[in-house]
């Protein structure tokens, strides 16, 4: 039983693998954060929170920040790629055999 546990590897995680869960994560955070700032969202919250809605909230009616989230939304797995796609080309082309 002793050998068996010695001869198990550990689990590793390569600094690039967690450098991307990191971006993919501070994507995610961005994103619920511009879904903290429409106010339909906000007056959801506050409903929850403290079961009524302030009065200024609801005569809110400007549509800006809920086409922010929908944009960001629908294209930030996009140029999330595009951004990692281009990142490593670049570092390709720096290890390429000279």
């Amino acid at each position: 039983m002793n050998q068996l546990s010695s001869q198990r590897r550990r689990p590793q995680i390569s600094i690039a693998f967690m450098m991307m869960l990191m971006l993919i994560f501070s994507f995610i955070s961005a994103g619920l954060f511009y879904a903290s700032r429409v106010p339909a969202i906000q007056n959801e919250i506050m409903m929850l929170v403290t079961g009524e809605i302030a009065e200024a909230a609801q005569e809110d009616t400007t549509r800006e920040a809920q086409i922010r989230f929908v944009m960001f939304t629908y294209t930030s797995p996009l140029l999330l790629a595009g951004a990692i796609s281009t990142g490593m080309a670049i570092l390709k082309w720096f290890q390429r055999p000279r």
